[in-house]
């Protein structure tokens, strides 16, 4: 998760996947030998064409929406460059996060990482309502 100087996120829109349609951070899966913040850096390029700096942890989550299960890191960190369409075509840009509009999985991820105040159970209502199930992991349950 990265903020432009105006406090926007970047996002994404999901051209595929069980989120299809839907602005979210961006992000990916692991490819073979690869560490989890070469992932995100390759990620941020491939979708964004922006350069990651400094990053750190944020969170980790359990996703589930029907058949998709996910095993999601959420990092914060600095971008550097102009954002452009994404390597698969996705569009992207730096938005103001309408706590109306957007996705669960997006709202509990800024929630997390201090961006935006939105009550939990507003949250999880909002999820189940469309047969997801987010579960921020605790750090003890973390399995390396």
């Amino acid at each position: 998760m990265t903020r432009d100087g105006r406090g926007r996120v970047l996002l994404v829109r999901q051209r595929g996947g069980p989120f299809r349609g839907t602005w979210l951070l961006p992000g990916g899966g692991l490819e073979a030998g690869e560490s989890f913040e070469d992932a995100l850096r390759r990620e941020v390029r491939e979708e964004t064409g922006l350069e990651c700096g400094r990053v750190r942890e944020v969170a980790r989550y359990d996703v589930r929406a029907g058949a998709f299960h996910g095993d999601v890191l959420l990092y914060a960190g600095e971008a550097h460059g102009s954002p452009r369409i994404g390597d698969d075509g996705e569009p992207v840009q730096w938005a103001d996060v309408d706590r109306e509009e957007a996705h669960p999985v997006l709202l509990r991820e800024l929630v997390d990482a201090g961006v935006l105040d939105v009550d939990a159970s507003v949250i999880d209502g909002r999820a189940a309502a469309l047969g997801i199930r987010i579960r921020r992991i605790p750090p003890e349950e973390v399995r390396t």
